[in-house]
């Protein structure tokens, strides 16, 4: 049994390797393997295939990849998640998020873009530009055009 472990999850893939408890505060980048749980501020870059729980006063200011994801607190910045993501009732998401997994409960709240993506995946941004402003006159069709007909009032084309 390890330092924040008990009988009930031994053997267990999921049991706790780091804590950062309230009043910790933390810049830089964090990689780890297993599971951790932030308690406290961190401000940079967390990266791992493992677990990240983040508890109600977690403040999460940067990019986030990992593995899976349950939170409670507050993230800003980008965030990418490789197998399951969950927003508990007071967490607060203001960014990106990209996930093949999701599941929010009530209460939580989430400002910004979601990418459902498919397991393991990173989503690709597609930006998409148009301008409706402009007036241009409408383009009579040509006499070997093909008008595409659908199925209402045809006859009157």
């Amino acid at each position: 049994m390890g330092l924040f472990g008990s009988k009930a999850n031994e053997g267990n893939s999921s049991e706790l390797n780091a804590f950062l408890g309230v009043g910790t505060e933390y810049k830089g980048k964090l990689d780890f393997v297993g599971t951790v749980r932030i308690d406290g501020c961190f401000e940079g870059e967390i990266t791992t295939d493992g677990d990240l729980i983040l508890g109600r006063k977690a403040s999460i200011t940067g990019s986030v990849r990992v593995g899976k994801l349950t939170s409670n607190g507050r993230i800003e910045g980008e965030v990418v998640v490789k197998e399951h993501a969950v927003l508990e009732k007071t967490s607060v998401l203001n960014g990106s998020l990209s996930t093949p997994s999701l599941v929010v409960q009530e209460g939580a709240i989430i400002e910004g873009g979601i990418v459902m993506t498919k397991e393991g995946e990173e989503a690709r941004s597609k930006v998409v530009s148009a301008d409706f402003s402009s007036k241009t006159e409408p383009i009579a069709p040509s006499a070997d055009a093909t008008i595409a007909k659908t199925g209402s009032d045809d006859s009157t084309i």
